[in-house]
């Protein structure tokens, strides 16, 4: 993947779609680092702390201790995996859940802080790692975190899907074409950091899972 910088996870059962029958790919925003002149270009070692395959390892890790200290983000991964299973999870769940899916980063570049967002020019040029991340793991369906993320996302080979009404509700969705003609199915969600009612989500979620 030549465009890819920070590599996604892929979770050891994602191909056969573990416990969801499907494979997932969920797409998340970015990293957050102090930043250097050559990230996106050249891997340091201090990269390693933001590497993705790593953090969610840590996350499934820090499940299972009560020595680990937590950051903010842990409750982000927290409330989303909770919205794929309907219930308050165990750190057995959550290793169970994460080696179903996957998960990739969409900017290729670190931010300054979580709340500093790309900006357009990062948001374009990532475009193409995520059309190969697409392309090498083929994904059912797309989990966008965010409405900010997702009206950034490219429009090539996108459709827009039929309106999506839940409990009154509009959810954003559509499709990616992918170059072998598999339709990857798209729904956004919440970002999960903030206002994210996991209960409410899984039905949109398990709903689309089931069709």
């Amino acid at each position: 993947m030549e465009h890819v910088f920070f590599k996604p996870w892929i979770g050891k059962n994602y191909q056969t779609g573990g416990i969801f029958g499907k494979k997932i790919l969920v797409l998340g925003e970015g990293h957050v680092c102090g930043g250097c002149e050559q990230c996106g270009l050249k891997y340091a070692s201090f990269c390693e702390e933001m590497d993705t395959t790593k953090t969610v390892q840590f996350y499934i890790d820090s499940n299972f201790s009560d020595e680990i200290e937590k950051g903010g983000w842990f409750n982000t991964y927290k409330k989303f995996e909770r919205s794929l299973i309907n219930k308050e999870t165990t750190p057995e769940d959550s290793k169970e859940i994460w080696d179903s899916i996957s998960f990739f980063n969409y900017l290729q570049v670190a931010m300054p802080t979580s709340r500093k967002a790309g900006t357009s020019k990062q948001y374009k040029e990532s475009a193409n790692a995520l059309y190969e991340v697409l392309e090498e793991l083929q994904p059912d369906i797309m989990i966008v975190w965010g409405m900010q993320l997702f009206y950034h996302t490219p429009n090539e080979r996108w459709t827009t899907g039929e309106e999506l009404v839940y409990d009154g509700s509009e959810v954003k969705n559509g499709y990616y074409q992918l170059l072998n003609g598999k339709i990857t199915r798209v729904i956004v969600v919440y970002h999960p950091s903030a206002g994210y009612s996991w209960d409410w989500w899984y039905k949109v979620i398990k709903n689309e899972i089931d069709k």
